[in-house]
């Protein structure tokens, strides 16, 4: 009866406390968001608040010791044999009405241990009790020896790493193979926002230099903790710091730029959140500012032509850019509606900003608007070469405005229609093939004889049909997809990891991943190019098997073994995506145009079906 009585005292206590941390949860809240108050008293202010608040749950977290271990006593309590039946019933009912609350109690101690054992991550103090409850469910938590490689350069792992106790050291291959530490990391500090925040391939390596003990978070997780002010506000400031720049080379509008010219804008550029079915901007507005995606999606739309309903241009995700008609040197008018899918981060950049940004430095923002020029005219239904020459080598030769211009070619692509070979007429010489081999660089075939028989005579090539709702481009996680205004799919070579997730998208299977690796010289870590290193297949062979090698030794150089881009720290791919461009840019496509027999053509599916007794 006594251990009842006393529950209920300190269940009592508990509640009035909750309340006080509450109140002051509300008050650290305050002066987070409070606007007023100057960058430079941020922090010491909401370091007090955050400590009042921690006084108060260190208070709840003593009441709970003693309140859980209570409880489970008056759970397992006989109700003594009473002369009065109803005074015995009322004891037993407060016996069980204790019992239900026993797990409550239970989940919230593990939370206050939990916040007790991260005390010194200076990051976690505000998490709200939502958050924590979910890191008590899904945390991971490791103690890991010396030498203990969490990340490596140039990877896309996705999990934010939090360290607890110990040391880690954060190292960078710079161009040349050279390694350089760019510092240490000690309890509280955290890497890994980058592929967190924006799926951005990791610019360092970073390893344990004593035993540590970490906290990893995966995305889902991430992404609950983001939504609270306090986390995120101190995540911003690292991810301005450390990822944006490197964020913002992502986009194809300022992949002209040299990374030097991009650095002052990781401190100006706008960071967003945008609930779901917000309205960026709509048809014909004036275009003020582009928008690079963090995390998210969003529709791109316009008003039909014919049927003035809604037209379904694009599905924009993570590390894709819009609205580059801020940017034009002719019309600055949006040409669609863009709405986000879901709750989105995005950077803004607006024009004002980069015309301050580079107002002594004419050569760099001259080069944006060419490069906006170009990435509007290739989605106007033009040449796409924009996206293949600003590479590596492209970057480091400064295209100018002319360059630009002369790469972008006058020439409409032919969308809507498809590729179908007449059997009656084909005499099977592959001059379709070779003349698709021979019009792009990279030797890889666009065009596949496989396809689906229509009728009994005619073969519907495996080439794109530009879907108005493309799976290809909703799967795409990189960036790497663009539709043009006509409706035609298009790939940003240099953003494309080879991850595959746009050919699981597409339901006709016409995207497959070409081999590139035979474009590069084999790098033999056995020292070559001998005779062997020579010969792609057993050149690729000896480099993966002295890779392996170096890895199990802990010596091995993602850079120096051409695993990683020195650039970008991105994971050299070895496939690409590709599909059918319909030659953008020639006057002709080249497949039907050389064939012989005028055995391939582009045919009105419509009028081809009705044509074979189909439905149109």
């Amino acid at each position: 009866m006594a251990d009842i009585e006393r529950a209920k005292e300190l269940i009592a206590e508990v509640e009035k406390l909750q309340k006080e941390k509450g109140a002051a949860e509300r008050a650290t809240g305050k002066v987070v968001d409070d606007k007023k108050i100057k960058p430079e008293e941020r922090d010491a202010e909401v370091a007090k608040a955050e400590g009042e608040q921690r006084a108060v749950e260190k208070k709840v977290e003593a009441l709970l010791e003693d309140l859980v271990p209570l409880l489970e006593q008056v759970e397992e309590l006989t109700v003594p044999n009473l002369e009065d039946e109803e005074e015995q019933a009322a004891v037993r009912k407060e016996r069980d009405e204790l019992s239900k609350k026993l797990e409550d109690y239970r989940d919230l101690l593990e939370i206050y241990r939990l916040k007790s054992r991260f005390d010194s991550v200076y990051l976690l103090r505000a998490l709200k009790d939502k958050a924590w409850e979910a890191l008590v469910k899904f945390r991971h938590v490791e103690v890991c020896p010396p030498n203990k490689v969490f990340i490596n350069q140039g990877d896309y792992t996705g999990q934010f790493h939090v360290l607890i106790e110990g040391l880690a050291g954060a190292y960078r291959t710079e161009p040349g193979g050279e390694v350089v530490r760019l510092g240490a990391l000690g309890a509280g500090d955290w890497f890994g926002e980058m592929s967190a925040l924006a799926n951005q391939p990791a610019m360092a390596t970073v390893k344990s230099e004593q035993r540590c003990t970490v906290l990893a978070i995966d995305p889902p997780l991430f992404k609950i903790l983001y939504g609270q002010n306090a986390f995120k506000n101190k995540i911003d400031a690292k991810y301005r710091q450390r990822a944006l720049a490197a964020h913002l080379r992502a986009a194809p509008v300022l992949k002209g730029v040299p990374e030097e010219k991009i650095l002052p804008l990781q401190d100006e550029a706008e960071l967003l959140v945008l609930p779901e079915g917000t309205t960026l901007f709509k048809e014909g507005d004036p275009a003020d500012a582009m928008y690079l995606i963090r995390t998210g999606s969003v529709k791109c739309t316009r008003v039909h032509p014919e049927t003035g309903g809604e037209q379904i241009v694009a599905y924009l995700m993570d590390n894709s850019s819009f609205g580059e008609q801020a940017l034009s040197s002719t019309d600055r008018t949006r040409a669609l509606t863009v709405t986000t899918l879901e709750r989105t981060d995005a950077v803004k950049l607006s024009r004002d900003l980069l015309e301050r940004v580079y107002a002594d430095d004419r050569q760099t923002m001259d080069t944006i608007i060419a490069t906006a020029d170009a990435i509007l005219a290739a989605e106007s239904g033009q040449h796409t070469a924009i996206f293949d020459i600003l590479s590596d080598e492209g970057i480091a030769g400064r295209l100018t405005r002319d360059e630009l211009d002369v790469m972008v070619a006058r020439q409409a692509v032919k969308g809507g229609e498809a590729l179908v070979i007449d059997l009656e007429k084909c005499t099977r010489c592959n001059a379709c093939v070779e003349s698709c081999v021979a019009v792009h660089d990279d030797r890889a075939p666009r065009l596949s004889k496989a396809g689906t028989r229509i009728a009994a005579d005619k073969v519907l090539t495996t080439a794109c049909y530009n879907c108005e709702t493309p799976g290809c481009m909703s799967k795409c996680n990189d960036g790497a997809i663009r539709r043009d205004i006509k409706g035609s799919i298009h790939f940003i070579w240099d953003n494309c990891t080879g991850c595959t997730a746009c050919v699981m998208g597409c339901p006709y299977g016409v995207i497959r991943m070409a081999d590139i690796s035979q474009e590069k010289a084999a790098k033999s870590p056995y020292g070559g190019p001998g005779f062997l290193e020579g010969i792609p297949l057993f050149g690729r062979l000896l480099a993966k098997l002295g890779n392996k090698e170096k890895e199990e030794k802990g010596e091995l150089d993602p850079v120096a073994a051409g695993l990683v881009s020195a650039r970008t720290g991105r994971q050299v791919k070895d496939k690409k995506a590709i599909k059918c461009d319909l030659c953008a840019g020639l006057p002709f496509e080249a497949c039907v145009y050389n064939c012989p027999c005028g055995a391939i053509d582009r045919v009105n599916p419509e009028a081809l079906f009705a044509k074979n007794g189909g439905s149109a």
